[in-house]
């Protein structure tokens, strides 16, 4: 074999080898941290308090926001209605987001509930259409921001800009 296609042959195992070793270490990087983000501690958040019995929500200043992706596929729009220390979030009945484990409903200061005021909603009642969330808000926040968050993994999913509530 001459000796320009030994050295050209040598050079394509070589990078064969490299190539190998990458996939490798990226696959052991890449279950090491699935494997660690389910051990990931979700937001410390207080929870929303639902409404009691016989409270209901007043006409009261109204926002509406367009859903965003942040890691997950996501559609429609979502809105909140607060008044008088009562919110209510209605989603649109062209909401969808991707299936994932988890997914909690927040209003929050900041668009991530590990920091700013989080106020856990709760959890997504569906993945797909219309849904409502009727809860307590605490007196003096204004939430800006309407998020779905993978708590399991603590990831964000999904997040809507809002005006701030009164």
């Amino acid at each position: 074999m001459p000796v320009h296609h030994a050295r050209c042959l040598d050079t394509a195992m070589t990078g064969a080898r490299a190539v190998h070793r990458t996939a490798r270490v990226l696959s052991v990087f890449m279950l090491g941290s699935v494997l660690a983000c389910s051990d990931a501690t979700p937001p410390v958040a207080p929870n929303a308090q639902p409404l009691a019995p016989g409270d209901s929500l007043l006409a009261g200043m109204t926002s509406n926001g367009v859903w965003r992706r942040t890691g997950y596929a996501v559609t429609g729009n979502v809105q909140i209605t607060a008044s008088a220390g009562v919110a209510q979030l209605v989603f649109s009945p062209d909401f969808s987001i991707a299936n994932t484990p988890g997914p909690v409903v927040y209003v929050n200061t900041t668009n991530n509930p590990n920091t700013g005021q989080p106020l856990r909603v709760g959890a997504l009642k569906a993945r797909q259409g219309a849904e409502q969330y009727a809860f307590q808000i605490p007196p003096g926040v204004r939430y800006t921001w309407v998020i779905i968050w993978c708590d399991p993994f603590n990831v964000p999913m999904a997040e809507a800009m809002i005006l701030p509530t009164p």
